[in-house]
């Protein structure tokens, strides 16, 4: 199964802050992480259009709370999601999902022009669709700015005794924006682990990504956050299975650092923010949310002072926030009653 910021779905069965709840663990105030170091720009996150949670769309607000754009305008029913800022600026790349058919990966420019798919077409229809076609989704930018990388989920599905239903392949895969030249990182083994929500460290050498176990693989169902070199060689895991670690974990823009949810698997709630080296040392735990609060998703600011995040808001359903790395200058960044996640700072 594969984690989006809504719910849990196999990857081819296809204002007050302490009322928030939210606190930050004292004496963690170092440098993090984003795609590149910069400036702080705009942010890019998913906001549903309809009570439903139906239809979903990629924002761009600034840090400020001022000033929201959207950006894709899908039609009733489809959800772009986990926007993702090219190095310089000039591209979001967004996952889309439409029903009754495999998601794909897209890019578009910030002012909604020159939408383009990066994922073949697929004209397969059920019962076809799962063996034809390939779901991609999850997908990044490379530090180049030429290529991404995304999760590739391809073959046939497998029940098992518990009720999950296993995709065959879960790769990690890189793609120029051509479309044309494809490689893959890390290819599973059958019916046995998803590797999934990759990013890529600023150097371009390493890739961080959440990996989850089927009842194949020890520990069964475990979920953590592992590095690989760019080249698909010596993975390794960084973080305990005792954290379930993951939701689209962010490498500071120095490198050392990656940023990541626990309890990725509880449904939003029971939550934390840590960060940990590469090498898997040092982990710390960035926030202390209560246990009734939803928390979602997290990347780091350009210059690597501040995080943004998704926590539960207004009528309790997520909104944006950012905060210093020490956790001062909280700010609730949007405020609508629906739900609002996924964010990438540009």
């Amino acid at each position: 199964m594969t984690m989006t910021d809504q719910l849990w779905r196999p990857s081819r069965a296809v204002a007050a802050i302490a009322a928030l709840g939210l606190a930050f663990v004292a004496g963690v105030a170092t440098p993090a992480t984003a795609t590149t170091p910069g400036v702080n720009g705009r942010i890019a996150f998913k906001g549903y259009l309809d009570a439903d949670r139906s239809t979903g769309a990629i924002f761009t607000i600034r840090p400020d709370g001022t000033s929201v754009r959207q950006v894709t305008w899908p039609a009733p029913g489809t959800v772009d999601d986990q926007p993702d800022w090219a190095p310089d600026g000039s591209l979001i790349a967004f996952r889309r999902c439409v029903p009754d058919t495999v998601c794909a990966i897209y890019t578009v420019r910030p002012d909604g022009t020159r939408l383009h798919r990066l994922s073949p077409p697929c004209h397969a229809t059920p019962p076809d669709l799962e063996t034809m076609c390939a779901d991609e989704s999850e997908v990044a930018f490379m530090p180049d700015g030429r290529r991404v990388v995304f999760t590739r989920a391809s073959g046939t599905i497998r029940e098992f005794p518990n009720g999950e239903g296993w995709i065959e392949h879960s790769d990690l895969v890189i793609r120029d924006l051509t479309g044309r030249n494809t490689r893959v990182v890390l290819r599973s083994r059958p019916f046995a682990t998803e590797s999934t929500e990759a990013v890529v460290s600023p150097d371009g050498r390493q890739i961080a990504f959440q990996r989850m176990n089927s009842p194949l693989t020890e520990p069964p169902g475990g979920i953590a956050v592992f590095v690989i070199g760019s080249d698909g060689t010596h993975p390794r895991r960084v973080t305990p299975w005792s954290l379930r670690a993951g939701d689209h974990p962010d490498w500071s823009p120095d490198g050392r650092r990656i940023l990541f949810r626990s309890n990725v698997d509880g449904g939003f709630l029971n939550s934390q923010l840590y960060l940990v080296h590469p090498d898997g040392r040092r982990l710390r735990q960035l926030t202390t949310v209560s246990p009734d609060t939803m928390l979602l998703s997290s990347s780091f600011s350009p210059d690597g002072t501040k995080i943004v995040y998704a926590q539960t808001g207004v009528a309790q359903e997520p909104d944006i926030f950012t905060a210093d790395l020490d956790g001062t200058h909280v700010q609730q960044i949007t405020r609508t009653s629906r739900w609002e996640s996924a964010p990438d700072w540009g």
